[in-house]
C-alpha cells in the first residue's frame, strides 16, 4: 500500500506535538494537522500549573514568619495575567510548530476530515493525506452540565479562563467538577484571594484513593477556605439581578460567576470518526489495550479516552502507540507500573495498587506501612508537616503500591516507581532490613520518608513473628548474664 506518511497526528495540542516531534526523531514520515485555526489547542494544565505557583506564593507570603506580607499576588492585576500569557508564550516556543517543521515533520494548519472512499485517508483542504496509521490527539472540551443545552454565558469553562476572563473574575466563584483539574483549580483561586465553593456530584474527593488519602487532601482544601459539597448533583442554573444561582441537591447556591469543570466530551466535531467507524460517546473514544479505536489504523490518547487528564500517562500512551505505529504492534498498555500525580499543594502521587485494589486482587497478603511527614526533619524545617507515604508491600518484600501525600512529593515517586518496575524487594529478612539501610536517602530531606517506611515494614515484620521476637528475647536477655 503505497502511502505518504508513516504517521498522521491530528491535533496541535501539547500531546500531538509531543508525538510528532518523538516520531520524527525515530526517522518516520510524519504529519501534524493542527485541527484548528488558532494554531494550538488549548492547554489547561498549563493554566492549572501557572496559577498554581502564583497561589504557592501568596500562600508561602502569608505563613512564612520571615516573608513580608504585603507583596499579595491579585488576578485583577493585569501583570499575572501578563506572567501567565508569558509561560503559555514561553512553551509554545520551545515546542513550536516552526520547529517542529525543522526537524522534518509536515505541519498543516487548518481542519480536516476522515474519508474511507476508495482507502482511508484524511482530507485538509485540498490535500488528501494518507498515512499506516493515524493518531487523535485533540483532547476533550467541556460539555453541557445539563440534558438540554444551556446558555454559555452563564457559566465559564477553563478554556475562557485563558483569555481576559480570567482578570475579569469576580470574587465569589462556584467550581463544579470532582476531577482533579477541579480540585488544583479551586486551591490556586482560594489562595489568589478568591472565595469558592467546590460542587462535587461523587460521594466524595477523589473516589478511586484510599479514603485516609482523599480525606486528607479534602481536609488540606477545606482548611484554605474552600467550601466543599459532596454527592450533590447540580440541577438549574439561574441568574436572577445579576447574582447567579446553582440548585445543588437540596441547596440553592448563590455565585458571581461559575466554572465548569466536569462534563468533559470528546473534541471530534467534523472528524467524520462515524464515517470511518470509529465508535465513540459522549464521555470518550473507545479504544483496545493497544490504544486502537474500532478502526485499527487509528489510534487515540489522552483524556480523550476517558480518565484524567494527565500529562505523564498521556506521555506512556503515546510512547506505546509509537512503538505499535511505526514498529510492531504487539504493545499493550500496563498503567501498574507508571507514576501519576495531582497537583494540589499538598501533591497526590501514586504508582502501583492502592489498599483497596491489593485486597481485592492479594486479599490479606499483604502490609500496609504508612510514615506520616510531621515525623520528618526536614519537614519540620520547612514547615510542611501534611502528609503521609503509604507502602502496599507483600510479605517476601514486593512493592505492590505505594501513595504519597505531602509537599514535593512528584520528586520522591521515582525510586517506588523503579522498584515496581523492576520487581526490586526489601529484604525479606527483617533483622538484615532493620540493620541496613535498604533505601538510603540524605538526612536531612523530605526523602526520608521513605527510608522510614521501609523501616516500619521491617518492624511490622519482626512484631508478626512470635517464634523471632522470643528468639530476640531470650537472646538479649542471655547477654545480661
Amino acid at each position: 500500500m503505497a502511502v505518504d506518511y508513516d504517521l498522521v497526528i491530528i491535533g496541535s495540542s501539547w500531546a500531538g506535538i509531543y508525538a510528532a516531534k518523538n516520531a520524527c526523531q525515530l526517522q518516520a514520515r510524519v504529519a501534524l494537522v493542527t485541527q484548528t485555526e488558532e494554531l494550538y489547542l488549548p492547554n489547561t494544565l498549563l493554566l492549572n500549573q501557572s496559577l498554581a505557583e502564583l497561589g504557592r506564593f501568596n500562600d508561602q507570603q502569608q505563613n512564612s514568619f520571615w516573608l513580608a506580607t504585603e507583596n499579595i499576588i491579585n488576578l485583577d492585576d493585569p501583570e499575572a495575567f501578563n506572567w501567565i500569557q508569558g509561560i503559555k508564550t514561553d512553551v509554545q516556543n520551545l515546542n513550536s510548530l516552526a520547529y517542529l517543521s525543522a526537524l522534518g515533520v509536515d505541519v498543516i494548519v487548518g481542519c480536516g476530515e476522515f474519508y474511507r472512499l476508495p482507502r482511508l485517508g484524511f482530507k485538509v483542504g485540498k490535500r488528501d493525506l494518507r498515512s499506516r496509521n493515524y493518531l487523535l490527539a485533540t483532547g476533550t472540551i467541556c460539555g453541557s452540565i445539563f440534558e438540554r443545552d444551556l446558555d454559555p454565558k452563564n457559566y465559564l469553562t477553563p478554556k475562557d479562563l485563558q483569555t481576559k476572563q480570567l482578570v475579569n473574575l469576580p470574587h465569589k466563584l462556584l467550581i463544579i467538577g470532582s476531577e482533579p483539574t477541579a480540585l488544583e483549580l479551586a486551591q490556586a483561586l482560594v489562595r489568589l484571594g478568591k472565595q469558592v465553593t467546590l460542587i462535587c456530584e461523587r460521594s466524595r474527593i477523589l473516589p478511586q484513593e484510599d479514603l485516609d488519602i482523599s480525606s486528607l487532601i479534602q481536609a488540606q482544601l477545606e482548611a484554605e477556605g474552600i467550601k466543599i459539597f459532596i454527592n450533590t448533583k447540580v440541577s438549574q442554573i439561574k441568574v436572577i439581578d445579576n447574582q447567579k444561582w446553582v440548585q445543588a441537591g437540596n441547596r440553592a447556591l448563590s455565585a458571581d460567576q461559575i466554572i465548569v469543570v466536569n462534563h468533559r466530551q470528546p473534541n471530534v466535531a467534523g472528524l467524520n470518526l462515524a464515517g470511518v467507524k470509529v465508535k465513540y460517546n459522549s464521555q470518550k473514544v473507545l479504544v483496545n489495550q493497544k490504544l486502537q479505536t474500532t478502526n485499527s489504523r487509528i489510534y487515540a490518547c489522552g483524556d480523550l479516552i476517558g480518565g484524567y487528564n494527565l500529562a505523564n500517562i498521556t506521555r506512556y500512551e503515546i510512547n506505546l502507540i509509537l512503538k505499535n505505529t511505526l514498529f510492531l504492534n504487539r504493545y499493550k498498555t500496563n498503567y501498574h507500573t507508571v507514576p501519576w500525580a495531582i497537583y494540589t499543594q499538598p501533591n497526590l502521587v501514586r504508582v502501583g495498587l492502592n489498599e483497596s485494589q491489593a485486597k481485592r486482587q492479594y486479599f490479606e497478603d499483604f502490609l500496609v506501612v504508612k510514615q506520616y511527614f510531621k515525623l520528618i526533619d526536614q519537614a519540620q524545617i520547612l514547615d510542611r508537616t501534611t502528609g503521609l507515604c503509604k507502602f502496599i508491600i507483600k510479605q517476601n518484600g514486593e512493592l505492590l503500591g505505594c501513595s504519597i501525600v505531602g509537599d514535593r512529593a512528584i520528586e520522591l515517586v521515582g525510586i517506588p516507581t523503579l522498584m515496581i518496575q523492576h520487581k526490586i524487594k526489601l529484604d525479606r529478612n527483617p533483622m538484615r532490613g532493620i540493620t541496613s539501610l535498604s533505601l538510603p536517602t540524605i538526612y536531612p530531606s523530605m526523602a526520608e520518608i521513605l527510608t522510614q517506611v521501609s523501616h516500619d515494614f521491617y518492624q511490622q515484620k519482626i512484631q508478626r513473628n512470635h517464634r523471632l521476637l522470643n528468639r530476640l528475647k531470650t537472646w538479649f536477655s542471655r547477654r545480661k548474664k
